[in-house]
């Protein structure tokens, strides 16, 4: 819209303000259109859960494109999102990530942390060492294929049970050219807890942005104590925006079930009810051990897990599947069913409407879409409202530029060019209280950041306190005693004093702490903190800030009544000049601030002595993160300082040779004055039509 101002820039700074709201609005909306409206949605569940089944019917009509896990040492969190071409990008352990795997295997412990660190290691040690290093060192690769059936292939390499470098891999990410991908993606997540806590920290933070999750549990065993492990330890604490769960692999609880029921139709609805009173009762309880952090996400945990979909990957493939499509299992699974329905229902045979029903997709397909609508809908509106904010904007430089055009002319009316020159050395007798001026509010910046951090890291120390809480979890596990009784018979002497073993198990309740609880407390800190010290560096020497605050000193320095000097014709040179300015900017870049707790911690911290380290290891994390931001704030502050003060070095004498060029070049101007004013008469009838369309465009969508 204002590429035909361009020829002015040097002469309104507004323009090049306009040009930039213009292109900062442009960048919005194709962020909008390109990233913002992915809808992201993540699926979790137990290892054998389904999820590749389920993803695989889902998404790829059945083809066994995504590998199953085998076992938790082969599930890895993989996203899968729309790309140019057919791509595997893969994300190795760091060399760091891989000796603690080493570390936690060499332990000795009885956990399932150090079996699977065993088995990846054992797996791993299948491949050439120099392979092995070349992989942690170089951190990621990618690789393309020709077709889907070529990345398949790919895949097993890296992410199959059997895969040669699946060992290695701590997540994937799966480009395809499918144009059913474009807007969304879909993060498969590991099913078991990570022997490495940053892998469980991706997943975590993965799950934290998603829209949507999808929950599987099995049928067979739905919400156990490991879907229930999964949901309070998994489920990010912030919260997802829309929770599905579904009841998979109901052909299973088919199976379990129907012997005991006189048709398909009395199994399906005693499981659907029973199996929903399980869920509604296991909303109940995690809602009463606080697992939601706020009303709304309570109210999603009950309203979610008290309505799950109960759907059936094999009997989507009996639908719609040619047979010979069908694996081994989903060939064994339907033989049983048909089995269960000639033995048990009176030789009753599945209909598609049967298949269909069980498979139940039609409503998965529903959760989709109403997610997509919903996610749709907040974008758009969010989308509409950056609108009015750039169009008003725009406006304000439009009249701000139409009355600089106006000074403009009505100078050339009234001035000639001994005017001028007059004006010329009035400006620069005032070179010197411009100077001083400079230096005094450069420097009351300079002083003012530095008081404000100053008392902002202070409050970051007090910060430390309620970062270092860490609130116990409570755990279940069953143990197994025993006892000696008596066999002894009174009627046989021979007996006396025998005994025999009787075993018995009970659960025991427990407290435990979760190192990723500690990791998160720490990241969380380090984002908040960083961000307030960016934030308030940033209202005192940011770019914005630092400008007006010149501008206001400057342009009352030259608000003079000296009959001499008329400052109303410097104002939009002085504009222009420190629109020019290059101003420090701030960041603060923290690098890895958990390696402590992820060094030493996995899976539950459980004994009060390791409790009381974790605690102690997070308080000397935190004090880490503020002594980081300590060391950064003073090395960026001081590099600021030095800039301002070359600033104001080299910003008197730029401001002067920029308003004697200005000057110049309005001398130009009253020479050829009639035809300078005409350009400018033609330029205030472009602007009076672009203010129209502006004005028109924010009623528009006001």
């Amino acid at each position: 819209m204002f590429n035909s101002l361009n020829q002015w820039n040097n002469t309104f700074p507004q323009i090049q303000s306009l040009v930039e709201i213009e292109k900062d609005l442009q960048a919005k909306q194709v962020r909008w259109q390109q990233q913002e409206q992915k809808l992201s949605i993540g699926i979790m569940g137990q290892v054998k859960a389904g999820k590749s089944s389920f993803l695989n019917a889902l998404l790829f009509a059945g083809k066994p494109i995504l590998p199953e896990a085998a076992t938790p040492k082969t599930a890895n969190l993989t996203k899968i999102s729309y790309g140019d071409a057919f791509t595997l990008r893969v994300d190795y352990y760091t060399e760091q990530e891989w000796q603690e795997i080493q570390q936690i295997a060499q332990s000795g412990a009885d956990t399932i942390e150090a079996k699977v660190s065993q088995e990846l290691i054992a797996m791993a040690n299948k491949l050439d060492a120099d392979e092995i290093q070349r992989c942690l060192s170089i951190g990621c690769e990618s690789v393309i294929a020709d077709d889907l059936d070529g990345l398949q292939g790919i895949l097993n390499q890296y992410t199959g049970s059997d895969g040669s470098h699946t060992p290695l891999v701590k997540s994937t990410e799966i480009e395809l050219p499918i144009d059913d991908l474009k807007g969304f993606e879909v993060v498969d997540t590991p099913g078991m807890n990570d022997p490495v806590a940053s892998r469980t920290q991706k997943t975590r933070e993965y799950m934290a942005n998603c829209d949507v999750v999808f929950f599987l549990s099995r049928s067979s065993q739905f919400l156990d104590k490991s879907d229930d492990e999964l949901l309070r330890d998994q489920l990010p604490n912030k919260g997802v925006k829309r929770l599905v769960l579904v009841g998979g692999q109901f052909d299973s609880a088919i199976l379990d079930d129907g012997y005991d029921r006189d048709s398909l139709a009395e199994t399906e609805q005693n499981l659907k009810t029973r199996l929903t009173r399980v869920a509604v009762t296991k909303a109940n309880e995690l809602a009463d051990r606080k697992m939601a952090t706020d009303d709304n996400q309570h109210a999603l945990l009950i309203e979610s897990l008290a309505n799950p979909v109960f759907a059936s990957t094999f009997a989507y493939g009996f639908a719609h599947w040619p047979q010979d499509q069908w694996t081994k299992t989903m060939q064994h699974v339907h033989n049983e069913l048909l089995e269960l329905a000639d033995d048990e229902w009176d030789e009753y045979e599945y209909t598609q409407q049967d298949w269909q029903r069980l498979a139940n997709f039609e409503a998965l397909q529903q959760a989709f879409d109403q997610a997509k609508h919903d996610r749709s809908e907040l974008l758009e509106q969010q989308k509409r409202s950056i609108l009015p904010d750039s169009y008003k904007r725009m406006n304000t430089q439009l009249l701000s530029l139409a009355e600089s055009i106006k000074q403009r002319i009505e100078f050339l009316q009234s001035k000639d060019i001994a005017d001028i020159e007059k004006e010329q050395q009035g400006c620069e007798v005032k070179l010197a209280s411009i100077a001083a001026v400079l230096s005094l509010t450069l420097s009351q910046a300079r002083n003012n950041a530095q008081q404000q951090a100053s008392e902002l890291l202070s409050q970051l120390k007090q910060d430390q306190i309620s970062f270092s809480q860490l609130s116990t979890r409570t755990g279940t596990r069953t143990e197994e005693r025993s006892r000696e009784v008596s066999t002894s018979k009174w009627y046989n002497p021979f007996s006396w004093g025998d005994t025999r073993t009787v075993y018995s198990t009970y659960t025991v309740s427990y407290d435990y702490l979760n190192p990723h609880d500690a990791i998160e407390q720490v990241n969380r800190y380090g984002a908040q903190s960083s961000q307030q010290i960016v934030s308030a560096f940033g209202k005192l020497i940011s770019s914005d800030a630092l400008k007006l605050s010149l501008k206001k000193a400057l342009l009352n320095e030259l608000d003079t009544k000296s009959e001499d000097f008329d400052p109303i014709m410097f104002r939009a040179m002085l504009e222009n000049a420190l629109s020019q300015l290059e101003l420090p900017r701030f960041d603060l870049q923290l690098g890895d601030t958990t390696s402590l707790i992820s060094a030493n911690f996995s899976g539950e911290v459980t004994s009060s002595g390791d409790m009381d380290t974790l605690r102690s290891q997070l308080n000397k994390a935190l004090e880490q993160v503020l002594a980081k931001i300590q060391a950064e704030f003073t090395k960026q502050f001081d590099l600021a300082v030095k800039q301002l003060k070359d600033i104001e070095i080299s910003l008197s004498q730029s401001l002067m040779q920029n308003i004697n060029q200005q000057l110049d070049d309005m001398k130009l101007q009253i020479a050829n004055k009639q035809q300078e004013i005409s350009r400018f008469d033609s330029l205030l009838s472009e602007l009076a039509m672009m203010e129209k369309d502006v004005t028109d465009n924010l009623k528009r969508v006001s």
